[in-house]
């Protein structure tokens, strides 16, 4: 694997937990779940944009911080049950991959 292949599967990820969270309909929780896509979307979009189409690792980097913080939230309300809208262990490989800009091996890769 590469920083590229990984930072493009990390932004597809991302992609399925907007996607998750925007179609929720199962319960109450439908307005806060509708809400938090809100907030992430345009932020996983653009990191989609720095990865496939500027491939900036540097900006990327960033956007991935920001995007993190959010997404605190919606683990902690998955993992509490609160909500349960990620297919196939979604959220487990977000975790995964949302360290690879950290990562030494890819210290010297670019996008």
């Amino acid at each position: 694997m590469t920083l590229a292949s990984d930072s493009i599967e990390l932004a597809d990820t991302l992609k399925l937990i907007v996607d998750g969270l925007e179609t929720y309909d199962l319960d109450s929780r439908r307005e806060y779940t509708s809400k938090m896509a809100q907030t992430l979307k345009p932020l996983v979009e653009y990191f989609y944009y720095l990865v496939v189409v500027e491939k900036s690792k540097d900006c990327a980097k960033l956007q991935l911080d920001e995007i993190r913080e959010l997404m605190h939230n919606v683990n902690g309300a998955a993992t509490k049950g609160e909500i349960d809208f990620a297919p196939d262990d979604v959220l487990n490989r977000y975790w995964e991959l949302s360290t690879i800009f950290q990562e030494s091996r890819y210290v010297h890769d670019s996008l």
